[in-house]
């Protein structure tokens, strides 16, 4: 099969989240099992190829237009919408796909819902087997979005809505997500499919007696945002410093001017943050393999959540995981294998973390055990590849009793 994924985010950009992790992941195990992966992914460097793995896996890189977006106030965002939402970009992307359709016979290809990015290919009446992954609650599912001022936000919401109405298929990543998702796009074209990761290769890699941590310090991975609960971690740790603790909080991820605007507003209020929080930006997955393994407990306190790729590899490496209830890391930890707590509530936080510290060696063993024996039989590539490609076939069939 002969697969494309268009993607603004892609490793090793430094800007590549889930979405880029989710298409490099997933198009590699597609191209181990031997169909042809394209991805049209966003350029950083403006290098228009990067390099890959595998021969019949090739990323091909446009020159993006928002690089400069985020950095801008809001007043200029909202009156130059159209030009800094990238439609030059996107007229890129349409291009790149109609040469690719005309060198090769492409099968399937698939779209994050998120941001539009197949805007300018529909509006050519170009037609293709559609996927639509919803990666996060956006096109007119998060209250946040549809009320949100900006002329941004409202274009975007347009250019979602039409992409999700032209996919034959529309997958979600978790049932916690899927509700939301079936209400607005009808339950017929909405399937969940879990992301999945080669489990093995980050036991293997957490493995490597480098890089480890001490067992009374906690490892928070992801960017540094207010959704991804890291605020409410900083008042935890605290919390559980007047208790008694005495680790470490080890912060493992993009920093991002959200959080170093709250950083230098505590810094102009005389409060600084303390030497026992440690940021060790961007990790490559070797050092994060071993930094989940060896941590007390990696503590993942997110307020929205639809999946969490950071829970699920701390669980593959064996990781202690304490994540947060209605999100979709409730869909992969259970009470073998992890704790779950509600977001945002520091004292139920501060809690579980104290109980994770506490437990004894063969608790904790089999905890591990437990965790990594639930990616394998519920996450792993070799479980949710075969149900990719059962909807792939789905979508073609659909295509064409559409046309």
């Amino acid at each position: 099969m002969n697969i494309v994924f268009v993607s603004k985010e892609c490793p090793p950009s430094p800007r590549s989240c889930g979405i880029g992790t989710y298409v490099w992941e997933t198009g590699r195990a597609l191209a181990q099992r031997g169909h042809k992966v394209t991805i049209i992914a966003a350029s950083d460097d403006g290098e228009f190829t990067s390099s890959t793995p595998l021969s019949c896996m090739n990323v091909i890189r446009l020159p993006d237009d928002e690089l400069g977006t985020e950095k801008r106030d809001l007043f200029t965002r909202t009156l130059h919408a159209p030009r800094d939402q990238g439609i030059a970009y996107r007229r890129r992307v349409s291009e790149c796909i109609a040469s690719l359709g005309d060198s090769h016979r492409l099968d399937v290809i698939e779209f994050p819902g998120f941001r539009g990015e197949s805007v300018m290919w529909l509006a050519e009446k170009r037609s293709l087997p559609m996927v639509v992954r919803m990666h996060g609650l956006t096109a007119g599912t998060d209250a946040v979005w549809k009320d949100h001022v900006s002329a941004t936000r409202r274009l975007q919401i347009n250019w979602e809505l039409q992409e999700a109405d032209a996919a034959d298929k529309i997958t979600v990543v978790s049932e916690h997500q899927a509700s939301l998702v079936r209400r607005q796009f009808g339950a017929d074209r909405v399937q969940v499919l879990h992301n999945s990761i080669d489990a093995e290769q980050w036991r293997k890699l957490s493995t490597d007696p480098s890089h480890g941590l001490n067992p009374a310090d906690l490892l928070f991975a992801g960017s540094l945002v207010a959704k991804k609960g890291i605020f409410v971690l900083l008042r935890t740790a605290k919390l559980l410093r007047r208790r008694g603790w005495r680790g470490r909080l080890v912060l493992a991820g993009r920093t991002t001017p959200q959080f170093e605007r709250i950083v230098h507003l505590w810094a102009a209020l005389g409060v600084k943050l303390p030497d026992w929080v440690v940021h060790l930006g961007i990790c490559p997955r070797e050092h994060l393999a071993v930094l989940y393994r060896s941590a007390g407990v990696c503590c993942f306190p997110s307020l929205v959540e639809p999946f969490s790729y950071t829970c699920l590899e701390a669980m593959a490496c064996g990781g202690i995981v304490v994540g947060s209830l209605r999100t979709g890391m409730a869909e992969m930890l259970t009470k073998s294998c992890g704790f779950l707590v509600p977001g945002g509530d520091s004292y139920s936080l501060a809690a579980a973390l104290q109980s994770a510290l506490s437990m004894s060696a063969e608790e904790r063993r089999r905890v591990k055990e437990s965790a990594q024996q639930k990616v394998l039989d519920e996450f792993d590539n070799g479980v949710i590849i075969p149900k990719l490609l059962t909807v792939y076939n789905e979508t073609i069939s659909s295509h064409k009793a559409r046309c």
